[in-house]
């Protein structure tokens, strides 16, 4: 089974290669079952947070054994468990480790994994699943090639809060256009998820608020569906409103808003609609306060402009919402020469993304001022204006 890191990381890696994980590698091929328990055990606790070690033991071979381990009839239960774990683990190194898990053709292994009746092993299967392919290396696609795989899936969403958690995270990270969300819909991911929402699991809630947020955008067959959901006598509009309060963390405010643009852009939900007016979009604005985090500012001035970019009256009263022009030229600041000492890691985030910043500003701009001529006033003469407009008019006056 061909199982190799790339040549330029082989070639390094194999240069640091120790005695001690070659012992590692050596104890998964003990005759003793309990000799092989004990060595997979002790080579979890050695990975743990040491990106050398788990690249030694992929490049030793580590991972077919494992993967061998993991999938034969007459291992364990707890041996086919720690073997997941383990490989979660690797999984948790480099990109590089990544793709040589892929080539190991982990996911099968893993999905096959899935049928056993043993939910702690199930649990290990599916956390090191969330964690492959959450990875940017990992084609989504890997997910959709067995038909069975989906609706198994949703079968094991009743398992437990773990099997919840990462189920949900590897549908939100692998649901990537139409022909997914026809895929998860069909399959009855509305059904399966809504209820989700009212876990006592933090994580749960959230991965599943993530869910619906992928499964709505751009598709009003599913927007249509979610705005007549019932989960404990409220309709699915109410439950995300809910999640937008201020005392909600920031991510579920986010999220929230997101779920309810989108089904207000494919037409589930009307723009005057209160939630859309009093709800979504000021929140919406308050996550573009230069009180928020970089990610933060700039989801919430995409989200916000993907909004109002259709509607007039949306882009009025965006515009007289807490300051929101001038408060998108803040978005300009960034690399500042003066900052706080206490926020100087704050301040290195921002240099390194600023770009970010300006692309986000520009593009509510864009929206605010696609249909209103006073807006575009408001942007090119008042104190919101961007430094290039600023720039631009100071060359203009000058001639």
């Amino acid at each position: 089974m061909a199982c190799l890191l790339e040549t330029p990381i082989r070639m390094s890696v194999l240069s640091e290669v120790t005695a001690s994980s070659r012992h590692y590698v050596d104890r998964l091929f003990d005759p003793d079952p309990q000799k092989v328990l004990q060595g997979v055990i002790d080579m979890k606790n050695a990975v743990i947070g040491n990106n050398k070690q788990k690249a030694n033991l992929i490049v030793l071979g580590a991972v077919p054994r494992l993967l061998y381990l993991l999938q034969q009839e007459t291992s364990s239960t707890e041996l086919k468990t720690e073997c997941a774990v383990v490989l979660g683990s690797l999984a948790m190194g480099t990109e590089n480790n990544v793709k040589s898990l892929l080539d190991c053709h982990i996911i099968p292994a893993l999905l096959q994994g899935l049928l056993s009746p043993d939910l702690k092993f199930i649990e290990a299967c599916l956390r090191c699943l969330r964690t492959i392919f959450t990875s940017p290396v990992t084609p989504e696609e890997l997910l959709y090639t067995d038909a069975t795989v989906i609706p198994h899936l949703m079968a094991l969403l009743s398992r437990s809060r773990y099997t919840q958690e990462y189920i949900c995270q590897i549908f939100s990270h692998c649901c990537k256009g139409p022909d997914h969300q026809t895929i998860l819909f069909n399959h009855g991911a509305v059904q399966n998820i809504a209820h989700l929402l009212t876990s006592v699991s933090y994580k749960v809630r959230m991965q599943a608020l993530k869910c619906f947020s992928v499964l709505a955008f751009e598709n009003p067959q599913v927007s249509m569906t979610l705005v007549n959901v019932l989960v404990d006598g409220e309709l699915l509009p109410q439950i995300f409103v809910k999640m937008l309060q201020r005392d909600k963390p920031i991510e579920m405010q986010l999220t929230s808003a997101k779920c309810l643009t989108y089904m207000c852009r494919a037409g589930a939900i009307r723009t005057d609609d209160n939630c859309i007016v009093l709800k979504t979009l000021p929140c919406l604005v308050r996550m573009c306060s230069k009180e928020r985090l970089l990610e933060e500012r700039v989801e919430g001035a995409e989200t916000l402009a993907y909004l109002i970019e259709p509607d007039v009256e949306l882009q009025r009263i965006a515009s007289i919402t807490d300051h929101l022009i001038a408060m998108l030229a803040d978005y300009f600041k960034y690399p500042s020469s003066v900052s706080a000492i206490t926020d100087i890691k704050r301040l290195d985030h921002d240099l390194k993304h600023a770009h970010e910043l300006r692309q986000a500003a520009f593009k509510l701009y864009a929206s605010l001022g696609a249909n209103d001529e006073d807006i575009r006033k408001k942007v090119s003469l008042g104190e919101g204006r961007p430094p290039v407009l600023t720039a631009s008019r100071q060359g203009v006056t000058s001639t």
